[in-house]
């Protein structure tokens, strides 16, 4: 019994969801010091993407789920731009359908300029592509939808489309506010209905004490 408990428990390691072997793909041949965009090519022709800072070597080494078969590798470059957006505030309840971005730098070599908003946490909640650009100056874009926003702070960020296909320049960033869509604390607790998984008794919070992450796999 004693030699075959090691055995099974081995067993029920490999057999868990989520856990298995790992595999990763080794880049080299880059500029030290630089955030790359990097495109994984697999044996059944899906991809991932991974966005990786090279270290003083040159090489990124990235976690794959399986061999790579191929890779691309485009650097990011930031003109860290300081942009302004009009309007510079959004009713969220009735949004404008477009909005102006003036600055420069806006390019449409290979592709209009792509719009992206963040919100105060930094997570992407919408992103739309330019409808026209003047003068590389000033350029248009529909408004995404913004119907899971809630008032705040958001960051809009503009990106032009490379020789290599990507979105990998970013030319600069644009403030804005947001304001008609309050997050709602119903019980005090201090978690927000849409992060609390039990909205309305303040003793269960966002998935602590008796509340369980149905995203959570543990692997010995």
């Amino acid at each position: 019994m004693k030699k075959i408990l090691p055995l099974l428990l081995l067993l029920f390691v490999l057999i868990l969801p989520g856990c298995g072997p790992s595999y990763s793909c080794s880049v080299s041949g880059l500029v030290p010091n630089t955030i790359y965009f990097i495109v994984i090519t697999y044996a059944d022709n899906s991809i991932s993407v991974h966005t990786l800072p090279s270290g003083p070597a040159g090489i990124i080494i990235v976690p794959t789920k399986a061999y790579c078969s191929s890779y691309v590798a485009v650097p990011l470059t930031n003109s860290n731009l300081s942009l302004s957006a009009s309007p510079t505030s959004i009713y969220l309840l009735s949004p404008p359908s477009t909005v102006t971005i003036t600055g420069q730098s806006f390019d449409t070599t290979y592709g209009m300029p792509r719009v992206e908003y963040f919100d105060g946490n930094g997570y992407l909640v919408g992103s739309a592509y330019a409808t026209s650009v003047s003068g590389g100056t000033s350029l248009t874009a529909n408004v995404p939808d913004l119907s899971s926003a809630y008032s705040g702070s958001y960051q809009i960020r503009v990106s032009n489309k490379t020789y290599q296909g990507y979105y990998s320049h970013t030319v600069g960033t644009a403030n804005v506010s947001a304001y008609g869509r309050d997050r709602l604390d119903s019980d005090g607790d201090g978690w927000y209905d849409d992060e609390d998984c039990d909205p309305y008794d303040p003793y269960r919070g966002a998935y602590c004490n008796d509340c369980e992450d149905p995203m959570v796999i543990i692997c010995p």
